[in-house]
């Protein structure tokens, strides 16, 4: 990764011709924390309640494929959320390609949520249940695939820190290649068996709890700031 401008001075509107004015990441975080917001309780609206009376409980009982649809769609936008926080704190800047890269990812976020839900609640029909979860896996392999476009968007137009050292950067994009080539084999195995397909996209996920790699700067690392 190339600097494309002095590391130890503020960035410049104009550090990136071709890319429009640039500017901090502040505005596209905020953005992204309320698009994450809305997509985590989303699906919570969507749970339907059941009319009270005689046999309230066994119809509440009986909405177990929404509350698992519920879930695993948190699940899915809470760990992206963790790793959209991580990655904020190394980007730099944030230019033209990076927001166009970053709304393709938001859109992969706000609708998991619906094949989700078609798997969740088919579980039970047979008939149906075969579509839902390649439904589900390939929404799942999107988003992997738009999480690494952003990313290597963010490297090529230099938003992403030009502080941080390259092997670190480097160690990045190989995991994020790595996961994402999983995520989409993934999503072409449930073709073949989706009980498999979704078993290797859940052993993906379950690695995006790991915390990601402390950045490890050329110099001395940056202040945080806001945090006081």
């Amino acid at each position: 990764m190339t600097p494309r401008h002095d590391p130890e001075e503020p960035p410049r509107l104009d550090a990136h011709p071709g890319d429009g004015a640039v500017r901090g990441t502040q505005r596209m975080e905020i953005f992204a924390d309320a698009v994450f917001a809305i997509a985590f309780t989303l699906p919570l609206v969507e749970l339907p309640m059941p009319e009270a009376g005689p046999g309230f409980g066994a119809a509440l009982t009986a909405l177990w494929p929404a509350y698992l649809g519920y879930l695993l769609s948190t699940l899915v936008i809470g760990l992206y959320w963790v790793h959209h926080h991580f990655s904020g704190a190394i980007y730099r800047t944030a230019g033209h390609h990076l927001l166009l890269a970053t709304m393709v990812f938001l859109m992969t976020i706000g609708f998991i949520a619906f094949p989700t839900r078609a798997f969740a609640e088919h579980l039970h029909d047979p008939a149906a249940r075969e579509a839902g979860a390649i439904f589900y896996a390939c929404a799942l392999a999107a988003i992997a695939v738009a999480w690494l476009i952003k990313w290597k968007t963010g490297c090529a137009t230099g938003d992403v820190d030009d502080r941080l050292e390259e092997a670190y950067v480097a160690r990045l994009t190989r995991r994020y290649q790595v996961t994402t080539a999983l995520m989409v084999a993934a999503a072409g195995l449930a073709f073949v068996r989706w009980e498999a397909g979704l078993a290797l996209a859940a052993a993906v996920l379950a690695s995006y709890v790991r915390a990601p790699e402390t950045p490890v700067y050329v110099e001395e690392a940056p202040v945080v700031e806001g945090e006081n």
